[in-house]
C-alpha cells in the first residue's frame, strides 16, 4: 500500500475538477478524500503503488476541458483507515488559488437547453462545470456557491441532487439552477414598468429588436446595448444617443456561418470565435461586399476594413438568435456595444442601468442574478507573422475571459501593485513569480472609472492575498493613477517611464528577461526629459534599458485641442519643417486657426514638443484629407491604415542623423514628398502606403544600427502603433528576414492596456 498527499494550484476550482479526482480514484482503486481550499485542491490518495502512478499520470493528461495546472506537488504519507473516496467541504486558509474567468456556453448544455424533452428547455442560466459565470459572481475564494451571487437562490431538490453527484456533469457547479429554483429574465419599458416573463419576455426582445428598438440587456459581466445591425435608421439612432458618431460598433452573429457571411474568417479565427474565451475577434469585411438591405448597415463600420464580431456566449444570446431566426430565418447580426454611457464603465445593476441607459435604451432584458464584477468583452485579433514564425493573436482588450489569468513571470519579484496608465487602464498585482492582470478598467478620467479601480484593486488584494510593498505608477506627474498612487500612504513608490513600461511588457509577456532592441511606437507617453515620447528606440542589456534613438520633436501646438483636431497637427508640422503653412489642403474654416498656429510656433506660447508616431500619423491622415478631426482615440490612425493601397514598394524620404549620442529620425524629406504628391493628385491610399514602407524602413534601419553597436538580436515591439496590421506584419517580416529574434505581445495588450504588467518588472531599470 502506498499513500501520498497532493496539493495542485491553478485553475482547479468551479471547472470540475474534485469529481474528475473522484472518478479518477474509483477508477484506480484508490481511496481517500479531495476538497477544495484556499492552497488549491488538496488530495490524500492511497492504494497499490501501480494505481497511485496511474492516478497521478492521469491527473495531468486528462483534465476537464477548462481546467489549468500550474503547479502539483506530491508527497509520501503514512496510510490511513480511509473507506471509499469521498469528497469533502472545502476549507479557507492562507493560501491562494487561481479564479476561473467567465466562460462560454458549453455544447452540452446549448444541446440541453434546445431540446423540448429537457427540464432546462429555453432556460438562459443554464450551466454546468464546464460552463458559465465564474469571475463575474465571485465575492470571496474558495468558489464556493456561498461566496457567490448565486448565494441567493436554494436549490430545488432536483438541482441538489446534480450538485452533490460527484458522477453528473453538474457537481459542485455553483451557479448551477433551473426554471423553479434559478434566477429569472423579464422585459421591462424605459420607465421600469414590466412588460413580460421568462420566455415571453426573450421573445418580445426579439421582436422589439426586429422592429428597430435599442434593448439594454444583462449579460455575464455587464449590460450590452443591443439593436438590428441591418437597419441604419436604428444603428444611427445607437449612435446619436450614446454620443458615439464614428468610432465602430461590436456585432453578435448567431452562428459561424452567418459571421462567414459577411467577414472573411480563417482556421484560427473561427478557432477563437468558438472558443470558451467567445472575445470579439477583428475580421476583414468580405471584399467587394454589397450589403444587402437588412443584412448589415454601413453605418456599424462606416471606411474601416475591419468588423469586430462575437458569438453568443451567454445562453441569453443563443435564445435570442433562436427567436430572432424564427421571425426572420435570414437575421445574421445585432450591434451589440457595451452597455455604458461615454468613458463610463460598463453597468451591471439593475437600478444603474435605469439610472445611466434610460436615455439610450427603449427596453430593458433585466435579470435577478447579482453582477459582482464588471467585465467587458475582450477584443483580439489574428496577425500573420510570415516567414519562419507562426501568426498569434493579440489582444486588444484584456476582460472577460482571459481576466483573471495570472501571467508567469521571468523573474521572481517582491509584492508590488502597478496602477498602469491613464487609458485603457488595467492594473496589475503580482507577488514572487506570479502577476495578476486586472480585466479593462478603462479611461481613467473620471469619478466613476476611478471607483472601479479602487474596488477591483482591493478585491484583486483579497483574493490573491498579495499586500503590495511597493506601487508602481506612470511618470506622469497629472495621470489619475499617479496622483491616486500618492494619496497611499504607509507604501513605497516607483515611477516608471511610459515607453519602458512597454518594452519590459512584451519581455514579461514572452517569459524572457533578455538583452533585447525596444521599438515604442504610440500617441503619447510623458518622457524623461519632459516632452511627449512615442516613436521610441531602446536597448535593454538585461538589467538596464535605455533609449538610443526616436522620431525627431516636432510641435503639437495646444495639446489635447490638436490630437481631437489632427488637421492642427499636419498645419504645425508643415510649418515647422517647410515653413509654409498648407491652407489650400486644409478645412476651409480653419484658416484662421492655421494663422493662429504659425504664431504659436514663433512664439513657443501653449506649444509641446513629441517623437509621437502616433501624433505623425494623425498628422498624414489630415493632410490627406482622410481624417482632419477625430470623435475617437485613433481614428485618424485607423483612417490611414484602412484607406491604403495594397501592392505598393515605394516610400518616402527620411534622414537619420544623431545628436548627443541619440539617433533621430528626421522626416523633413518625407514631409516635403507627401506634400508634393498630395499637390500633384496622388491617390490617398498610395500616399498612405508610401507613409507606412517608410515606418517600415527606417525602422528597420534603426535596429540594425543597434544591434550593429550591441550585437543584440531580439527585438520587443510595442504600443498601441502596432495594432496597425500592415505596419506590424511588415515590421516583423522584415525583422525576421534579417535573422532577429522577434517578441510581440501575446497576453496582454499592445495599446496601454499592458504597460501594467511591464511596470511590474521596473526594478529591473536601475
Amino acid at each position: 500500500m502506498r499513500a501520498v498527499k497532493v496539493i495542485i494550484n491553478g485553475i482547479v476550482q468551479g471547472v470540475g475538477f474534485r469529481p474528475f479526482i473522484y472518478r479518477l480514484a474509483k477508477i484506480h482503486h484508490l481511496s481517500g478524500w479531495v476538497f477544495n481550499s484556499s492552497r488549491g485542491v488538496e488530495i490524500s490518495a492511497q492504494g497499490l503503488p501501480a494505481g497511485i502512478d496511474a492516478f497521478l499520470s492521469d491527473i495531468k493528461s486528462q483534465l476537464p476541458p477548462q481546467a489549468f495546472i500550474d503547479h502539483i506537488a506530491v508527497s509520501e504519507a503514512q496510510p490511513e483507515a480511509h473507506v471509499g473516496f469521498s469528497i469533502r467541504d472545502s476549507l479557507g486558509g492562507e493560501g491562494i488559488t487561481r479564479i476561473s474567468p467567465d466562460i462560454a456556453l458549453c455544447p452540452d448544455c446549448l444541446e440541453e437547453m434546445m431540446d423540448e424533452k429537457d427540464r432546462r428547455y429555453d432556460y438562459p442560466f443554464i450551466n454546468c462545470t464546464n460552463c458559465g459565470p465564474r469571475f463575474s459572481i465571485i465575492k470571496n475564494t474558495p468558489y464556493d456557491r456561498p461566496q457567490t451571487t448565486m448565494s441567493a437562490f436554494i436549490m430545488c431538490p432536483i438541482c441538489q441532487k446534480e450538485y452533490e453527484d460527484p458522477e453528473d456533469r453538474r457537481f459542485h457547479a455553483q451557479p448551477n439552477a433551473c426554471p423553479d429554483c434559478g434566477p429569472q429574465y423579464w422585459l421591462c419599458g424605459s420607465d421600469g414598468s414590466k412588460i413580460a416573463e421568462a420566455d415571453e419576455a426573450i421573445n418580445k426582445t426579439a421582436r422589439l429588436l426586429m422592429a428597430g428598438d435599442i434593448l439594454a440587456i444583462k449579460g455575464i459581466g455587464g449590460f450590452h446595448l443591443a439593436c438590428d445591425a441591418g437597419n441604419d435608421s436604428v444603428v444611427k439612432k445607437l449612435r446619436d444617443r450614446k454620443h458615439r458618431p464614428d468610432k465602430p460598433l461590436a456585432l453578435m452573429c448567431g452562428s459561424l456561418e452567418d459571421v462567414r457571411a459577411i467577414c472573411e474568417v480563417n482556421d484560427q479565427e473561427a478557432k477563437v470565435l468558438m472558443s470558451s474565451q467567445a472575445p470579439i475577434v477583428l475580421l476583414n469585411k468580405l471584399e467587394n461586399r454589397k450589403w444587402e438591405i437588412g443584412r448589415l448597415s454601413e453605418f456599424v463600420a462606416a471606411g474601416n476594413n475591419y468588423l469586430g464580431v462575437m458569438l453568443p456566449y451567454a445562453p441569453v444570446h443563443h435564445l435570442l438568435f433562436k427567436k430572432l431566426k424564427k421571425i426572420s430565418p435570414g437575421f445574421e447580426a445585432l450591434v451589440m456595444t457595451s452597455g455604458n454611457i461615454q468613458d463610463d464603465p460598463v453597468v451591471i445593476g439593475n437600478r444603474e442601468a435605469f439610472g445611466k441607459l434610460s436615455a439610450i435604451a427603449d427596453h430593458f432584458l433585466l435579470n435577478d442574478r447579482e453582477i459582482e464584477n464588471r467585465n467587458d468583452d475582450s477584443i483580439v485579433f489574428w496577425t500573420e507573422a510570415g516567414d519562419t514564425q507562426a501568426g498569434n493573436f493579440q489582444i486588444v482588450r484584456h476582460s472577460r475571459g482571459y481576466a483573471p489569468n495570472p501571467i508567469n513571470l521571468p523573474v521572481p519579484v517582491p509584492p508590488i501593485l502597478a496602477v498602469g496608465g491613464e487609458m485603457k487602464n488595467v492594473f496589475c498585482l503580482a507577488s514572487g513569480y506570479k502577476a495578476y492582470v486586472s480585466q479593462h478598467i478603462g479611461e481613467m478620467d473620471n469619478t466613476a472609472t476611478l471607483e472601479f479601480f479602487e474596488e477591483m484593486v482591493g478585491k484583486y488584494q483579497k483574493w490573491f492575498k498579495i499586500k503590495p510593498e511597493i506601487i508602481v505608477h506612470d511618470l506622469h506627474p497629472n495621470y489619475l493613477t499617479t496622483k491616486w498612487a500618492m494619496e497611499q500612504g504607509g507604501v513605497p513608490l516607483r515611477a516608471i517611464q511610459h515607453h519602458k513600461a512597454h518594452i519590459l511588457s512584451t519581455l514579461a509577456d514572452n517569459g524572457k528577461i533578455i538583452p533585447a532592441i525596444g521599438v515604442a511606437f504610440d500617441g503619447t507617453g510623458y518622457g524623461d526629459d519632459g516632452k511627449i515620447w512615442g516613436g521610441e528606440f531602446f536597448v535593454f542589456d538585461g538589467i538596464n534599458i535605455e533609449r538610443t534613438g526616436h522620431l525627431e520633436y516636432l510641435p503639437l501646438p495646444g495639446g489635447e485641442v490638436s490630437i481631437k483636431k489632427p488637421y492642427r497637427i499636419a498645419a504645425a508640422y508643415s510649418k515647422y519643417l517647410l515653413n509654409q503653412l498648407p491652407v489650400n489642403l486644409m478645412p476651409k474654416d480653419s484658416r484662421e486657426e492655421l494663422e493662429v498656429i504659425a504664431k504659436q510656433l514663433e512664439s513657443g506660447f501653449n506649444l509641446a514638443w513629441t517623437s509621437s508616431l502616433g501624433r505623425l500619423f494623425d498628422a498624414v491622415s489630415a493632410m490627406l484629407g482622410v481624417c482632419r478631426r477625430i470623435t475617437f482615440e485613433a481614428q485618424a490612425a485607423m483612417a490611414l491604415e484602412n484607406c491604403l493601397t495594397l501592392g505598393i514598394n515605394e516610400r518616402y524620404g527620411y534622414d537619420i542623423t544623431e545628436e548627443k549620442g541619440m539617433i533621430l529620425v528626421s522626416i523633413k524629406s518625407l514631409w516635403e514628398q507627401l506634400t508634393a504628391d498630395i499637390l500633384a493628385g496622388k491617390d490617398a491610399g498610395v500616399c498612405s502606403a508610401k507613409f507606412h514602407n517608410t515606418i517600415v524602413d527606417f525602422t528597420l534601419l534603426m535596429c540594425d544600427n543597434s544591434r550593429s553597436k550591441t550585437g543584440i538580436s531580439t527585438v520587443a515591439l510595442s504600443g498601441g502603433v502596432f495594432q496597425n496590421r500592415y505596419l506590424l506584419n511588415r515590421i516583423r517580416q522584415g525583422l525576421l528576414r534579417k535573422n532577429y529574434q522577434v517578441l510581440v505581445h501575446r497576453q496582454v495588450p499592445t495599446n496601454d492596456g499592458g504597460i501594467a504588467l511591464g511596470q511590474i518588472l521596473m526594478n529591473i531599470d536601475k
